[in-house]
């Protein structure tokens, strides 16, 4: 108990500022007329539709199927790890060292069976490890943060659950003259809860009006777009719902009685409708008759809608050959690229390193463990395949080697270099 209320007090240490520091009231509006103030969180949450779900969505998922991994440091004069861990390939070491210098000289190797990786597994009875990082990655996408509830084992005094927070429900409180960013969470659920800080963890995308616990959403970044496009929607549903336009209008040339009109207009309908186009119609008075041609689609409408499209996935990072039809594989291919590049690799290594920050303490007071998720960009993948078979061919590595790295059984062949004979030259 005395080394986990030692952890929170460093780590609460950490999240002390100066009181001038602290920023005052954001902007309060958002349009250049500045009748429009800014969106709540809830109002955030309710555009979250069309284009901009499909964005969110997008980066969400793509963030999911990269679950970051756990890794232990050794040192020269540190025993080995008690947990069970596995060899890394060698081109990884070397992204992990070339990121961090604080690791060059560190051996490093993945940890295979952890509490922490078993919690990851099974979050709470609901949840489980994609869901957790997918509603995590989604909610920062609409809301700018995200927030996880902790649950702490009583014996062991490490978490047992994680319970992801609708994050338009919970706002971070401080205070009256208090030295820290956060003294409690309040949550809007069924009953107002004060949730103290140190079972919170708070991941945020950056804030420049509020670069200590405010965060900023790409949803938030294109709300006059995204409301833009809604606003359309709305208007081309309430013109085929309610302002119906007739195709044609008949004005006799003088007042009829209301029971006249009533029996044009059925005749009208009983000739015309229903594969009547085209019949020839007598008069039996004078009338005028004006056709009324409707158009479905305003092309300069339209166009506009194209361009708010852009712009709503300019905000997410997301390419827009995701989001057409008309598109090939080379464009996909480097759409791909470009969408890992800038969306999904930052947002990785922002989880990584809040997850680093406040969660990892919790489990290994002495910094030897630490998250990070691989680069997931094709190039970097292509490079380290490349490498891989020329250190086979070259002998840098054997068979076994490359099999324990990804974690498989050594074979009886696998231990002589791949293709040199026993004293060492080429075969």
């Amino acid at each position: 108990m005395q080394n986990i209320l030692h952890r929170f007090a460093r780590w609460l240490w950490h999240k002390t500022a100066p009181a001038s520091l602290l920023p005052s009231t954001g902007p309060a509006f958002i349009d250049v007329y500045q009748r429009r103030r800014p969106p709540t969180a809830a109002e955030l949450l309710a555009e979250l539709k069309n284009t901009a779900w499909t964005c969110a969505s997008i980066n969400a998922s793509a963030c999911a199927s990269l679950p970051p991994r756990l890794y232990v440091t050794t040192n020269a004069r540190q025993a080995p790890p008690r947990c069970a861990t596995r060899l890394l390939e060698p081109g990884l070491v070397r992204q992990m060292q070339s990121g961090n210098p604080a690791l060059a000289k560190q051996k490093i190797e993945e940890v295979i069976d952890h509490p922490l990786l078993t919690l990851l597994r099974q979050v709470n009875p609901v949840h489980n490890g994609f869901d957790l990082w997918e509603l995590t990655e989604l909610s920062l996408e609409v809301a700018g943060s995200a927030y996880w509830l902790l649950d702490f084992d009583p014996v062991l005094n490490i978490p047992s659950a994680i319970w992801p927070l609708p994050a338009h429900l919970v706002t971070p409180n401080r205070a009256a003259n208090s030295a820290r960013l956060v003294d409690y969470y309040e949550y809007r659920g069924q009953i107002v809860q004060q949730i103290p800080a140190n079972r919170i963890v708070h991941f945020r995308f950056p804030d420049p009006r509020d670069p200590y616990v405010g965060g900023i959403s790409p949803l938030r970044a294109c709300f006059e777009q995204v409301s833009l496009a809604s606003e359309f929607a709305a208007m081309k549903r309430g013109i085929y719902d309610n302002t119906g336009l007739p195709s044609v209008v008949l004005t006799p040339n003088e007042p009829i009685h209301p029971d006249e009109r009533d029996r044009l207009e059925k005749m009208w309908r009983e000739k015309f409708t229903r594969g009547g186009q085209g019949r020839a119609l007598v008069a039996q008075s004078g009338l005028t008759v004006t056709l009324l041609s409707q158009s479905m689609g305003d092309l300069a409408a339209l166009a506009d809608m194209k361009a708010t499209k852009e712009d709503i996935a300019n905000a997410f990072h997301v390419p827009l050959p995701f989001l057409s039809g008309d598109t090939n594989l080379a464009n996909l291919q480097a759409a791909d690229h470009l969408h890992k590049t800038l969306a999904i690799v930052p947002r990785l290594r922002r989880r990584d390193e809040k997850l680093n920050e406040q969660l990892i303490p919790l489990y290994d007071p002495s910094g030897r463990l630490f998250v990070h998720t691989p680069d997931p960009t094709p190039a970097n993948q292509q490079f380290l395949l490349q490498q891989a078979q020329a250190d086979l061919r070259q002998g840098v590595r054997t068979i076994n080697e490359v099999r324990t790295a990804r974690g498989l059984a050594p074979v009886a062949w696998g231990d002589r270099p791949f293709g040199r004979d026993p004293l060492g030259s080429a075969a």
